[in-house]
């Protein structure tokens, strides 16, 4: 079922083509292609589904949610604080989170975690590498270490050498 928002020019067409078929039969078949194409055109531009999907509201909802996600990224996560935000359970936000995004919700806050911490191994190039993983939100050193290691294929020592010697940016 369909909705159109501009139903006048569709039902102008689609009365031009009943005379056109019933004055001439298909003896003008061009013309009858033709307005069989108008009629198609309309509908392809201004049809929409009759009934919002209420699947797409909800992953509508979690995808406005990701600008405060990653703004927060940093600070602790907790699932029940964004699940209440989006007003649904902790397991329905879970799977809402990855219809929309590909991922799970922790796996985004690692994501932002790990860009923020990339943008302050350049920028602070003194600061102890445990200084920058508290500051991203991670309490441990070594589990800040691990993670960047499997998300960007190096420590974040390396990672800020080979940007000192020039080889990112």
């Amino acid at each position: 079922m369909w909705t159109l928002k501009r139903w006048n020019e569709l039902e102008e067409a689609y009365h031009e083509l009943l005379l056109e078929a019933e004055a001439n039969q298909i003896l003008h078949t061009t013309r009858l292609t033709t307005l069989t194409y108008m009629i198609l055109s309309e509908f392809m531009s201004y049809a929409a589904p009759l009934t919002v999907n209420r699947g797409m509201e909800s992953v509508d909802r979690i995808l406005a949610l990701l600008p405060a996600m990653q703004h927060r990224a940093c600070e602790p996560f907790i699932l029940e604080d964004w699940a209440e935000q989006a007003g649904v359970s902790t397991y329905y936000f879970c799977k809402l989170f990855r219809k929309a995004m590909s991922m799970t919700p922790l796996s985004f806050i690692t994501l932002c975690r790990i860009q923020f911490a990339k943008q302050r191994l350049i920028e602070k190039e003194n600061w102890p590498i445990k200084d920058i993983a508290g500051e991203a939100g991670y309490t441990s050193a070594s589990y800040f270490n691990q993670k960047f290691q499997e998300h960007e294929g190096m420590t974040p020592s390396e990672f800020r050498s080979l940007y000192a010697r020039g080889l990112f940016g």
